[in-house]
């Protein structure tokens, strides 16, 4: 798997389906955010979404993510009364249907878990917006807005297609979103810039169980152990090794969530001779043993 997709996986969002489908009549309701961030891809039509003062116009093609803690509103005009997302389904469900619809759109809420977020995932800024206009001609994002629309003309059984491509969508967003940064100085961002940090970045994630040292992983990486370490230094301020250590105790924490493993089984999975040589190295990093800090917040 690579990176990008490790990091999203791991990450646990629950998607949400809010809304989909034609409005025909005014429309503005509030999308609240405490723990989630929300989707939205307008298919037909325009609408606008407002982020505190600050509005952005939306129209066909367009998608928008907004993250985690940011509550915005989605109008079908700046001066649109605005209810709750409740209510507004509510009105939705009874609307009377005319000919031609203010807008078709799909929103998407995404339940982020409690405990620890990625670093990348911290870095993503309050929202992230693509128009359809700055899509390249023929990128497969273009052909899921094409077939997200069919899917909602459709309207038949399509909620879970819906869910699957919003999930794709979102992903590309991402993606583009860390092509469109590269020239941030240091950072997750600049690690998916930096052909070697990422290089072994992937090596790590793909076989975390592996006895690694900082000789093994420079070899498999193909530069000198210092030159890995000094990569690793600058770009995320953390060692190799160091960095391989968090990332098995969070793969330690997913196994544990799952509740069929006990500690000694767990530690083993992620690279660890025994359940007290894990034990010792999550209380190094973190100052309390995983047994007692996982059982506190699960």
């Amino acid at each position: 798997m690579d990176l990008l997709s490790d990091i999203l996986f791991s990450a646990g969002w629950k998607n949400d389906l809010l809304s989909k489908g034609q409005i025909f009549q005014s429309f503005g309701f509030h999308f609240p955010c405490e723990r989630s961030g929300g989707f939205h891809v307008v298919t037909q039509g325009s609408c606008y979404a407002r982020i505190g003062k600050q509005i952005i116009p939306l129209q066909k093609g367009d998608l928008l993510f907004i993250t985690r803690g940011v509550h915005h509103e989605l109008l079908s005009d700046p001066k649109a009364k605005v209810v709750t997302i409740e209510r507004f389904l509510h009105e939705k469900n009874n609307q009377k249907i005319d000919q031609n619809p203010v807008t078709t759109f799909v929103s998407v809420r995404y339940e982020v878990p409690d405990g620890p977020v990625h670093p990348l995932l911290l870095e993503l800024p309050d929202y992230i917006l693509i128009p359809y206009a700055s899509i390249q001609k023929h990128h497969s994002l273009e052909d899921f807005i094409q077939i997200l629309s069919k899917e909602l003309e459709l309207n038949l059984g399509t909620d879970l297609i819906v869910q699957r491509l919003t999930d794709i969508m979102l992903y590309y967003m991402i993606r583009i979103w860390l092509q469109q940064e590269e020239n941030s100085p240091v950072g997750w961002i600049k690690a998916f810039h930096d052909k070697t940090v990422l290089y072994a970045l992937e090596k790590l994630h793909n076989a975390f169980s592996k006895e690694w040292t900082i000789e093994s992983l420079a070899k498999e990486t193909g530069v000198s152990r210092a030159n890995l370490a000094n990569k690793f230094r600058d770009v995320l301020g953390i060692p190799p090794m160091e960095y391989l250590a968090k990332l098995r105790m969070e793969k330690a924490k997913q196994l544990f969530q799952k509740g069929n493993m006990g500690l000694e089984e767990i530690a083993q999975n992620v690279g660890y001779a025994s359940a007290f040589s894990f034990s010792k190295a999550y209380k190094r990093i973190y100052g309390n043993s995983p047994s007692r800090e996982w059982k506190r917040v699960i």
